[in-house]
């Protein structure tokens, strides 16, 4: 990829992610990400004879790989549980011995398309998966056969050395030019990932010689596509040395991160996020594995939105190839390439673990984070195209240059325009899961959502939850003020810190196994003032709901992009009071109440007029806030006939203090949702709010 492609790269982000005043403040970024490149191999890819630069070579000399033999006493209780905890499943899976001898499991079917044939194009790549063991040496192809829950297939891996590595070993000038200068650019996000394959990974002057060293494949996915790869070692670790591996997806719109010695926004991140960086899960003694996405940035294909049928058989190569890495720990015997391997992610990076978990039972553990359970209840409402992060999440994907599938900026269009998906475009959406893959997860789940998330909102992770503890899934349920939005009630008070300590704690007890780690009660929140509250089940107590009723009749105008404003009244991560909306406000409580869960809105109207929305929000009285900016799409008949509507809104985590009231706001426009076509006049009988509460007794709180 010329210099050219990168610059303009770097400028797409820079204008996608003008959100970036969310991060800044304590939001997630957006949920986009990018790329361009060639589907066929690159000309830096090809050669069998590839292989890590002389340089690199001499800089780290390597020892022999470790044995099948002693790679087999890496069996742990770890390998044992993950193979009783399989035995126990709702779907055991059968076991078949192929004419080999070798042996399959074959899981419960999951509707989904069969997987392609194997391409010749793979077949034909005898590109080293494996590194060689001695310094100074050619990488030689292998092909090894891999036993996942689909059936095996080959595995190559492609050395990559960065063009301009070289640099850093040129005497006098590399130690004290080029190093401090490519170190620098590492530390700052984004910009060091996108210059990352032209400048390679910053050399540390004085390690140990024998310490296991970052370095950079493209990974052959089952269809031919190669796959960007960034391996970097955990701390310490030296050669003949094993660790236990997680794999860091990208959020869309963002390449594999490869800030293998932290980033000068980590801090930030951690706040906005709630995620452990690269160093904090390399110092955790932990590997660290990230990558592009298929269709982005370096790797080939056409990205698909983290499909079970691509972006999932993809992390299934890499986790393939992980498991001929000697500084990889496994779980039994090697034959088996099952690495001891958890998952953390965020957006993108969280949906791609569901649907790996559910189709690759090798993963041991996930940590979803902002993630989704269906892409149509999130970002097609209620019959309702969320348009102002339609817009965000395809504009980031154009400007950096990704090569989607051709439906998808088409949908995001057509949404934009219309506020309506076809059901072609529902479909594609629908296909992407993971809710009707949930049932195949087995792996431990932490999932994080965050309160003032309005791409992907507490309901998302809410029915993931729903639906791992039902299938008797070990699960874990963590709120905090973060994700795609804008924390306004304390940026700088988030619960990240938290939640980055719970993700480690969760990796060390079902990754590395460590049966005296406590990953804490089932369920914990961090409410609008940063408090940090907990119940033992995820299954609360309810206490006595708060009830507001109004029998008055109103009339609200319907008029397109008049209604409540998000951010600048244009971005959709924040939200403020309806400028004209019908209000009905609850009684002041009398004693501290805990709001969790999904109000419920039931109101009598009748209307004419070419829209066929409404939208609702909660205000908090003593602040004017919205509550988790979280607005409400309600689907409404403008026929001049009465009717009567009863829905939930969207959930909420707001503790009110005595004296404390809540207004909830109906609607015409948003700007998550901005109806184009809403033209006319509603009139409303009679309303009725209530707020879902827990019984304070079953509610431990305590400072974040």
């Amino acid at each position: 990829m010329g210099a050219g492609a990168y610059v303009g790269r770097i400028g797409g982000l820079a204008v996608g992610l003008g959100i970036g005043a969310a991060i800044v403040s304590g939001a997630g970024y957006a949920s986009a990400q990018p790329s361009t490149s060639s589907d066929s191999s690159s000309s830096s890819s090809t050669a069998a004879s590839a292989s890590r630069s002389p340089a690199h070579h001499a800089g780290s000399a390597r020892t022999a790989r470790t044995s099948s033999a002693a790679r087999a006493k890496a069996t742990s209780s770890v390998a044992a549980s993950k193979t009783a905890s399989r035995a126990t499943l709702r779907h055991a899976p059968l076991i078949r011995v192929g004419a080999t001898g070798a042996i399959r499991r074959v899981h419960t079917p999951v509707d989904v398309p069969t997987t392609p044939a194997d391409s010749p194009v793979t077949l034909a790549l005898a590109a080293a998966s494996r590194r060689e063991p001695v310094a100074g040496t050619p990488a030689t192809a292998t092909t090894t056969t891999v036993t996942t829950n689909a059936a095996p297939a080959p595995v190559v891996a492609i050395p990559q050395t960065a063009p301009l590595e070289f640099l850093q070993h040129v005497p006098v000038l590399g130690p004290v030019v080029v190093i401090p200068i490519v170190a620098f650019i590492h530390q700052i996000p984004v910009l060091g990932d996108v210059l990352h394959p032209l400048l390679g990974y910053p050399v540390a002057p004085g390690a140990s010689p024998n310490a296991a060293q970052p370095f950079d494949v493209k990974v052959v996915s089952y269809d031919g596509t190669q796959i960007y790869v960034h391996f970097m070692p955990a701390t310490g670790l030296q050669n003949g040395e094993q660790a236990p591996t997680i794999l860091d997806g990208p959020g869309l719109g963002m390449p594999g991160q490869t800030s293998i010695n932290g980033s000068f926004l980590d801090g930030v991140l951690t706040n906005a996020l709630g995620m452990p960086s690269i160093l904090d899960l390399r110092n955790a003694g932990y590997n660290v594995v990230t990558w592009d996405p298929r269709g982005e940035y370096s790797s080939g294909g056409t990205l698909q939105i983290d499909s079970p049928d691509y972006e999932a058989k993809d992390v299934s190569a890499i986790i393939s190839w992980l498991a001929t890495q000697q500084e990889v720990q496994l779980d039994g015997d090697p034959a088996n390439l099952d690495p001891r391997i958890g998952m953390v992610g965020a957006s993108y990076g969280g949906g791609i673990q569901l649907v790996t978990a559910a189709t690759d039972h090798r993963v041991d553990a996930i940590v979803p984070t902002i993630a989704w359970n269906s892409l149509n209840t999130s970002l097609y409402k209620s019959q309702s195209f969320k348009t102002g992060w339609g817009s965000i999440l395809a504009g980031v994907l154009v400007l950096t240059l990704a090569r989607t599938n051709p439906e998808i900026i088409p949908a995001s269009i057509y949404g934009d325009l219309t506020g309506m998906l076809t059901q072609s475009q529902q479909d594609l959406l629908a296909q992407r899961g993971p809710d009707y893959l949930l049932d195949q997860i087995t792996a431990p789940t932490l999932l994080i959502e965050g309160t003032v998330d309005t791409l992907f909102t507490l309901a998302e992770a809410d029915a993931n939850a729903q639906a791992l503890i039902g299938n008797s899934v070990e699960t874990k349920v963590l709120w905090f003020c973060g994700g795609h939005g804008l924390c306004t009630n304390d940026p700088f008070n988030t619960g990240g810190v938290l939640i980055e300590q719970r993700t480690l704690d969760w990796l060390d007890r079902y990754v590395k196994g460590d049966i005296s780690v406590s990953t804490g009660p089932q369920f914990e929140w961090v409410d609008q003032r940063g408090q940090h509250l907990s119940s033992a089940s995820y299954e609360l107590t309810p206490g006595d709901p708060v009830v507001a009723t109004s029998t008055t009749t109103r009339t609200l105008p319907l008029v397109p992009f008049l209604g409540a404003g998000g951010l600048l009244g244009v971005l959709p991560i924040g939200s403020a009071r309806a400028i004209d909306a019908l209000n009905l406000t609850t009684p002041a409580a009398t004693t501290t109440t805990y709001v969790v869960g999904a109000p419920q809105l039931t109101f009598t109207y009748s209307g004419t007029g070419s829209g066929n929305h409404l939208y609702a929000q909660l205000v908090d009285n003593s602040t004017g806030l919205v509550l988790g900016n979280q607005v409400t799409p309600i689907l409404v008949t403008l026929d001049g006939d009465e009717h009567t509507v009863s829905v939930p809104l969207e959930m909420v985590a707001q503790t009110l203090k005595p004296g404390q009231k809540v207004t909830v706001q109906l609607f015409s426009s948003s700007a998550s949702y901005r109806a184009v076509g809403s033209l006319g006049e509603l009139t409303v009988s009679s309303m009725q709010l209530t707020l879902p509460t827990v019984d304070p007794t079953s509610v431990t709180t305590a400072s974040v």
